[in-house]
């Protein structure tokens, strides 16, 4: 309770989910940082690629074939090689794509995929790496399929999401109706309580008490049982008490 007796005046001058809840720089600063980054990154390697280049301008076979190798990296806008090499883009295309450098199967039948444009055949290669190095899971990306082997796995992808949602929603309507301190005796709980404590460093967020029973507070229950980090707050049992509008007793969690 406040010292005036008023425990909801307390409740909005100590408001624990204010906005500093969760610090860190703005996005838009993040944001900017990002750019400048990739900003300074690109014309470094701009650089690089024009220097490349006016090495081999000399030498006819190794310009088409560094023009070649440019052209199909993802990083490298084919804009740097037409102007380095005093050439047209179109050109440029026209000698990267007269020399075949990837081809494409079917993962599944084994039928050459069709490739579209330079960031089609980027991205194809990209998959395959990605495949083989165990990033893309087990199952092969649909876009290394052909259309009739995209189409057969796109259908089993959604029936075991389907299945998989149906399932989640199942178990988590199971889970809501368990009574709240059966739920607080569970493993899974223990976990999130932990989690939570550990993020504010086992103190209380209003009064900044550490040495004292320290309860998980929701601040909503509109996710209960699947709760999001935000949803939940470490307070003391007698901020608990005050923030309940200063009910007798608090049940802690």
């Amino acid at each position: 309770m406040s010292p005036d007796g008023n425990s909801a005046a307390w409740g909005a001058q100590n408001d624990p989910f204010g906005e500093d809840f969760f610090g860190g720089p703005p996005e838009e600063e993040i944001r900017a940082t990002a750019e400048r980054v990739l900003h300074d990154n690109r014309d470094a390697l701009r650089h690089f690629v024009e220097l490349a280049i006016w090495g081999a301008l000399d030498q006819p076979e190794h310009l088409k074939g560094l023009v070649t190798l440019l052209w199909h990296w993802k990083d490298v806008d084919p804009k740097w090689v037409a102007e380095a090499s005093f050439m047209s883009v179109s050109d440029v295309r026209d000698i990267a794509e007269s020399q075949t450098v990837w081809d494409f199967l079917c993962l599944c039948c084994g039928v050459e995929i069709t490739v579209w444009n330079r960031l089609h055949r980027i991205g194809l290669q990209g998959r395959v790496g990605d495949y083989c190095s165990d990033i893309a899971g087990d199952d092969p990306p649909a876009k290394l399929l052909c259309k009739t082997c995209e189409e057969q796995s796109n259908d089993l992808v959604e029936q075991q999401h389907r299945l998989d949602r149906e399932r989640y929603q199942a178990l988590l309507g199971e889970y809501r109706a368990r009574p709240y301190a059966e739920r607080r005796q569970t493993k899974e709980w223990a976990i999130i309580r932990n989690q939570i404590l550990r993020r504010d460093r086992y103190r209380c967020r209003l009064c900044g008490e550490g040495d004292v029973v320290l309860h998980v507070h929701h601040a909503t229950y509109k996710n209960y049982a699947a709760e999001r980090l935000e949803d939940l707050i470490t307070l003391c049992s007698v901020c608990h008490d005050r923030f309940h509008f200063g009910s007798a007793e608090s049940e802690a969690s």
